[in-house]
């Protein structure tokens, strides 16, 4: 894959967005397993789908960090 230079102010909303996904995943996890019979099968997909979201957050707070940006305040 080549290398692209993508500016911060570009990357900084897409981490901000992903961030408050990743939010909403959690209550929604949090929401399902507090029910008396959670939906196993639904309940896979939202912790798959959260791991994914992880790994992109992860990746794109690598980049900030080597373009010299500091993303930790973003949390």
């Amino acid at each position: 894959m080549p290398h692209r230079d993508v500016p911060p102010t570009t990357l900084i909303p897409r981490l901000k967005a992903l961030l408050r996904r990743h939010r909403e995943l959690d209550d929604r996890i949090d929401s399902e397993q507090a029910r008396p019979w959670p939906d196993t099968p639904a309940l896979k997909a939202l912790k798959l789908e959260r791991l994914r979201l992880r790994d992109a957050i992860r990746g794109l707070r690598a980049t900030l960090i080597r373009t010299g940006h500091n993303p930790a305040s973003l949390s």
